[in-house]
């Protein structure tokens, strides 16, 4: 009797070999640079725009009497443009 030779089989899918790096255009790194630095520009005005609210309306209570603001939302906000903007610039660069 003759052996018959074991089926072939086949790679299981994680073990499959990455699909082919891409290579990023320097079209696409100048697109990442001004989203980047538009949104970090956004973001400080966004900052300044809510820390001058709140130091705003502070001082006038505070002279005057009364309620004020604390305008954290805008502030938070500025600070993720921010960071979200220097991230895409830093991916732009590398």
């Amino acid at each position: 009797m003759s052996e018959n030779p074991p089926p072939q089989q086949k790679p299981p899918p994680y073990a499959a070999p990455a699909p082919a790096y891409t290579r990023v255009t320097d079209e696409q790194r100048e697109i990442w640079e001004t989203k980047g630095r538009r949104g970090v520009g956004f973001g400080a005005a966004w900052l300044i725009g809510g820390l001058l609210l709140s130091l705003i309306t502070y001082s006038n209570a505070a002279s005057h009497g009364g309620v004020y603001i604390v305008a954290w939302g805008p502030v938070l906000y500025g600070i993720y443009r921010i960071v979200t903007g220097a991230r895409l610039i830093q991916r732009a660069r590398s």
